[in-house]
This record gives structure tokens, sequence and C-alpha cells, in this order.
């Protein structure tokens, strides 16, 4: 993995994902950290209709760019544990319902404790997903969990 490259920076969801015990927490904890001062201030001056479909803009972009940097930084590795950046667009889906709230607090602490259950319990079709090969498969199981 080559840190000097921006993409890399991203992938492991900006150094959250170097985590020696709990990348995927740490990752999560970093997206909703993003949501709450970076996004979440970003959408609030839009009316409803636009701020809706700006998030799901962003949603889709960031698994599209997931699909993309995983490919670039981990190559073909099955399910890097450092890569992260599937955690911040399974984090960014649990807090969907939270762009229609004055102020996301406390319930962006719901949508991290309720997204890391199902990331990890993997009920379903997301034990399907995570059983799934290459980057689409790393992507879609944090989708599902969201």
């Amino acid at each position: 993995v080559n840190y000097k490259n921006l993409l890399t920076w991203f992938a492991v969801g900006f150094g959250s994902g170097l985590s020696p015990w709990v990348p995927g927490t740490s990752g999560s904890l970093m997206a909703g950290i993003f949501f709450y001062f970076l996004i979440f201030p970003f959408l609030k001056p839009f009316a409803f209709i636009f701020v809706v479909l700006i998030y799901l803009f962003l949603l889709i972009s960031s698994f599209f760019f997931g699909l993309y940097i995983y490919k670039q930084t981990m190559g073909e590795e099955k399910d890097a544990k450092i890569f992260v950046w599937d955690e911040f667009v399974g984090m960014w889906i649990a807090c969907f319902p939270l762009i229609l709230f004055a102020s996301p607090w406390p319930w962006i602490l719901l949508s991290f404790v309720l997204f890391r259950i199902f990331d990890i319990w993997k009920p379903s079709v997301i034990g399907h997903f995570d059983r799934s090969e290459g980057a689409l498969g790393v992507m879609m199981d944090d989708v599902m969990a969201g």
C-alpha cells in the first residue's frame, strides 16, 4: 500500500483504518465526525428536496468512488482491514434520516451503534455480500448494513 498516494488516504479513512484494534469501528466513527462537521452543515441552507438530492448524489458518487479506490489501492486483496471507505459510505447511509433533523445530535450516536451492530453481525443479505469477492462485495456489505 502506497501511503504517498492521495487515493490511499481516502481508502484508509484519512488514517482511521490504520487503527491496530478496530479499524472498521474507527472508520465508522471518523465517517460520523465527517457527517456532523462537514456534510450536515453544508446541507442546512438548501431546501428539503435539494438536500435529499444532494445527499443521494453524495452517497452514490461515494459508492462508485469506493469501488474505484479499492481496486487502485488494495488490488485483488479480498477484504483489506485497513480499507474503511466502505464504512464511510455505510455510515453515511445510516445517517440519511438525520438530514431531516434540525440537529443530528444525539441521533448520530444511534446511527453509529445500529450501523456497527449490523456491520458486525451481518444478518441475511449483508452476510451474502460480505462473502462476495472483490470491491463490489467489500462495498455492498456496508451499504446494506447502513
